[in-house]
């Protein structure tokens, strides 16, 4: 798979669900290239890409928590056992949100 360029991100200002499901997006890429995919790397690799509007590392680090992004995790899965993770990555189901290819890129 090609290296994301400036013209696969950048485009008129997003909506904040459009930025939610660019920063899901290129996490799962990267991770799945062995490229650093926490919320600093992102940032700093989506500032590059002049992403517009650009969230902050908080809030990026907030949406990975948000799609169980963190701590090598890929998602949410039926019938996890979560009792290992921090209380930090925790998350009560009715605040979970899951990522879907399918549901994002319909026009």
């Amino acid at each position: 798979m090609p290296e994301r360029t400036e013209a696969n991100i950048v485009a008129a200002p997003r909506s904040s669900e459009e930025v939610e499901h660019i920063v899901v997006m290129e996490r799962l890429h990267r991770y799945n290239h062995g490229l650093p995919c926490g919320a600093g790397a992102l940032h700093r690799h989506l500032q590059a890409q002049a992403l517009h509007p650009m969230p902050s590392v908080r809030r990026i680090g907030n949406i990975l928590t948000r799609y169980a992004l963190t701590h090598g995790r890929t998602g949410w899965y039926e019938g996890d056992q979560l009792d290992w993770l921090p209380a930090s990555a925790q998350v009560p189901v009715e605040r979970r949100k899951h990522f879907s290819m399918i549901d994002c890129c319909r026009q």
